[in-house]
């Protein structure tokens, strides 16, 4: 069985904590390096080499693919020379900070001839396949509406997240899921954007924003995210005849029973429909990524797919913006 030798570039815990054992649960990967500036970070994760420099191991002629879970400022800078050296990549989200960033990496794949693939692993796993079967049948009509929220309480006053200068912010972290949703799954292409936020008064950065979408016919979502309310990741699609709900959307692995939800109400607020899916969205990402590479599939999440989500997340906060500039409550902004 042919194998995928992996790379990974930096020692996050986003790395160590889901990407590494997903690696390691599958018998088609083989982690072989990992580069760090911090080589005590870098030890724990048990990699046979470890270099100090991410240009080493995109130099490494071993490595076929790698991960890049770097801030998100230094998304771009290191994927296009990762495609450079003739590497796959699984860059995490959100891939870039602007849309002209992306078309940069979009290039640079394109040229280099690598599969490319933002990590949104979630849509990996199966309930939102169930959720688009539902949405396929017509089972609540036809939507109107979406509402998605995620939400953690960030509570190290050191974390990147808070940082401008390296792409912090709430929509970024969490909201780039909503968005993801919002246009990926359930297919809503918007047209303008409204954003509101509270910023953070010393980082500068939105802790708690909400982006209200309205698409060509007259659609509406409601994103909120947020890093400093409690944990809370749903998204909820309200129908003619019903309304989906998505509990444990983003991150069922961390719910308390591992579980994502999928339920249905119907006019009445009755529930016709309840299913729980048990999946591994982390090891699922891997394998399709592994059939990419391997058999020459297409992705299902492409570059292309990729610039719609930042150019929303783009627009979004142009609003803030905007409206922090004339000191307006709201900016709309058309997409």
């Amino acid at each position: 069985m042919k194998k995928v030798r992996w790379g990974i570039l930096s020692a996050a815990n986003i790395a160590y904590d889901q990407l590494l054992p997903a690696l390691r649960r599958s018998n088609r990967a083989e982690v072989v390096a990992i580069a760090s500036k911090s080589e005590g970070r870098a030890e724990r994760f048990n990699i046979p080499t470890i270099y100090k420099d991410y240009n080493q191991l995109l130099d490494d002629p071993t490595i076929d693919a790698v991960y890049i879970p770097l801030p998100n400022a230094l998304h771009t800078e290191w994927s296009i020379k990762a495609a450079k050296k003739g590497k796959h990549i699984l860059l995490e989200k959100p891939a870039t900070l602007s849309t002209a960033e992306a078309k940069d990496i979009q290039a640079a794949v394109s040229d280099n001839g690598v599969v490319f693939m933002e990590a949104f692993m979630y849509q990996f796993h199966k309930q939102h396949q169930r959720v688009k079967e539902l949405l396929e049948s017509n089972y609540i009509g036809e939507y109107l509406h979406i509402k998605a929220h995620f939400s953690w309480m960030l509570e190290d006053p050191n974390d990147i997240r808070l940082q401008p200068s390296l792409g912090g912010g709430a929509l970024r972290d969490v909201g780039c899921y909503g968005v993801h949703a919002m246009s990926q799954i359930i297919g809503m292409k918007p047209t303008t954007v409204t954003m509101g936020g509270k910023l953070h008064p010393e980082y500068k950065v939105d802790m708690l924003s909400t982006c209200i979408f309205t698409d060509d016919k007259g659609r509406t979502a409601e994103i909120t995210s947020s890093m400093n309310l409690p944990f809370n990741d749903r998204y909820e699609i309200f129908g003619t005849k019903g309304t989906i709900i998505v509990e444990s959307a983003f991150r069922p692995d961390v719910s308390p029973d591992h579980f994502g939800k999928v339920i249905v109400k119907d006019h009445h607020n009755q529930t016709v429909l309840y299913e729980a899916y048990e999946d591994d969205q982390y090891l699922n990402q891997i394998e399709h990524l592994h059939d990419c590479i391997i058999n020459g599939r297409k992705p299902i999440y492409t570059i292309e797919d990729s610039l719609q989500v930042i150019h929303y997340i783009e627009k979004g906060y142009e609003s803030l913006n905007n409206a922090s500039v004339t000191q307006e409550l709201l900016a709309t902004i058309l997409i």
